[in-house]
């Protein structure tokens, strides 16, 4: 994708200025954009930042908000969180940035809330989120993205679409975040009716053989991955060599539509492969996918397009609206108060709006089921939109 880059060798910053011309402060509206796009987990953020990136640059075509720019200075963590807070800490004091959207994985996030909410800088997450959100949510934390106990709960309802009973067979890998899913998973699942077993494997995990004649030997009726991309493209394939055929569920951390077809393409075969998701498919036909597909092809993306670009251009809009609402001049307060009460109609991204109320930087979300029609080599969806609002079971 073009864009005017300004490298800083000293911090390893990326600026992209958006604007078909430079703009200057009191002329444009800056914002800060931090995530992984060259660490281990770069293949799945740097769809967000591609989608969120497409919005941004379809609106300054337009004109920008009323008449001005929106410029992103955009920042690589690397997926460490002492270069995510240098990176906040240099975009809120140098770059003078009204509020820092995007993040990376959660271990990155939380740093980040606590040193803004010392200075008073909103930070709005996607793709990833975590507690801090949630009610009683933290001063200036915000999230549109997938906080991991919310996840959890909801493959665990989810699945009644596939099979309305059973045992489940919960798969993670040994992380913060993929325990918290699964534990939600497993309690939403037993209240549900189903039996439950889980295995838990390393992060760094390469060759996933046992683990997969480990799950099979459980005999599951349906086995639910917590984890990106990478992993289900060695689980399912190996699953499907130890024997195992039965209904797999992908969850929505990093993984997308490309994710099943590639694992499909491994495993030999692609039926019954399932994906969890807070946003539509791609392959939904509808105006909202419509307009998103329209950008990726006039603008481009480094990454094959899924519904990750989807969550980010559902970021894009939902930062685009604060901006309009925190009117001009915008300030950090101004903006802070605007995300407080801020509804966005989705039209289409998900299942309702992106919506925020003081002491609640989540809102409600909504999350749907697809399943991957191999003859047609796309997703099918395989049920409605549930609306999630709070956490069914506590945190432990």
């Amino acid at each position: 994708m073009q864009g005017i880059f300004r490298r800083s060798l000293g911090t390893a910053a990326v600026a992209i200025m958006l604007s078909a011309t430079a703009a200057s402060a009191q002329d444009s509206y800056p914002i800060g954009y931090i995530t992984d796009l060259s660490g281990p987990l770069a293949g799945s953020y740097t769809p967000t930042w591609e989608g969120f990136e497409l919005y941004m640059k379809s609106l300054n075509d337009r004109g920008g908000i009323n008449g001005r720019k929106v410029d992103i200075v955009l920042d690589d963590d690397g997926l460490k969180a002492d270069r995510a807070v240098a990176n906040a800490k240099k975009q809120a004091e140098r770059d003078n940035v009204l509020g820092i959207f995007g993040l990376s994985l959660s271990s990155t996030q939380a740093p980040v809330y606590a040193e803004m909410r010392k200075i008073g800088v909103p930070v709005v997450s996607t793709f990833s989120g975590i507690l801090d959100t949630l009610p009683p949510a933290k001063p200036f934390s915000y999230s549109t993205g997938v906080v991991f106990e919310v996840a959890g709960e909801v493959v665990g309802e989810l699945i009644r679409n596939i099979r309305p009973g059973g045992k489940v067979v919960g798969v993670t890998i040994d992380s913060v975040g993929g325990r918290a899913a699964i534990a939600h998973n497993k309690r939403m699942a037993q209240s549900l009716g189903y039996t439950w077993d889980e295995v838990i494997f390393p992060v760094t995990t390469t060759d996933f053989t046992p683990f997969a004649q480990t799950i099979a030997e459980k005999k599951p009726d349906i086995v639910v991955g917590h984890y990106g991309a990478g992993h289900n493209l060695g689980v399912i394939p190996a699953l499907r060599r130890s024997g195992y055929n039965g209904p797999y569920v992908v969850a929505s951390y990093g993984a997308s539509e490309e994710t099943v077809k590639q694992a499909a393409r491994r495993a030999g075969k692609g039926e019954n492969i399932f994906f969890v998701t807070r946003y539509a498919s791609i392959f939904d036909e509808n105006p909202a996918i419509a307009e998103v597909t329209a950008a990726q092809k006039k603008y481009g993306t480094s990454k094959p397009f899924s519904s990750m670009h989807v969550t980010g251009w559902a970021l894009g809009k939902f930062a685009a609206e604060a901006l309009r609402a925190c009117g001009w001049p915008c300030t950090r307060e101004k903006l802070d108060q605007a995300l407080q009460t801020l509804k966005v109609d989705a039209k289409g991204l998900t299942g309702g709006a992106i919506e925020m109320s003081p002491g609640n930087g989540y809102g409600p979300s909504y999350w749907k089921l697809y399943g991957w029609n191999e003859k047609e080599n796309k997703m099918e969806p395989k049920s409605d939109w549930l609306k999630k609002t709070d956490l069914k079971f506590s945190v432990q």
